[in-house]
């Protein structure tokens, strides 16, 4: 019965932090700060390695109007890996790849990938620290 129980747990955390990535590349993609700050817990850092660290939803809201998309864009995320969790706390991996749209149609801007710490907020998932590297 335990194990029945604890698989639930484990589908469940995974589905609330699948939904929070998911609904942030969405947001970052149409450029909705207020959205992608909602994303975060009120002191929740996002720290863009290299160029930028965002500590607490206002910071987070404000810094990523410098990134709000002049053209269409798209941020796939894949692979993404639990790799660790609790009912109230998960850490997971991602791997992005950044498209953006031009005359000619579209190209990989960049690759990378999201190191996250998520918490449980009531029934939601929001990140209390997501690191964003980009790779060469």
């Amino acid at each position: 019965m335990s194990t029945s129980i604890e698989a639930r747990t484990e589908a469940s955390v995974a589905a609330g932090v699948q939904a929070a990535i998911a609904a942030y590349a969405h947001a970052l993609d149409a450029g909705r700060n207020d959205d992608i700050a909602e994303l975060f817990q009120p002191e929740g850092v996002a720290e863009i390695a290299g160029v930028a660290t965002f500590e607490g939803r206002d910071a987070i809201r404000a810094g990523y109007a410098a990134f709000a998309p002049t053209r269409p864009q798209l941020h796939l995320v894949a692979n993404t890996v639990i790799t660790s969790w609790t009912e109230d706390e998960a850490t997971a991996v991602s791997n992005l790849a950044f498209f953006q749209r031009d005359d000619s149609g579209w190209a990989v801007q960049l690759v990378g990938r999201y190191d996250d710490t998520l918490r449980r907020h009531d029934t939601t998932w929001l990140f209390q620290r997501r690191v964003t590297t980009f790779l060469p």
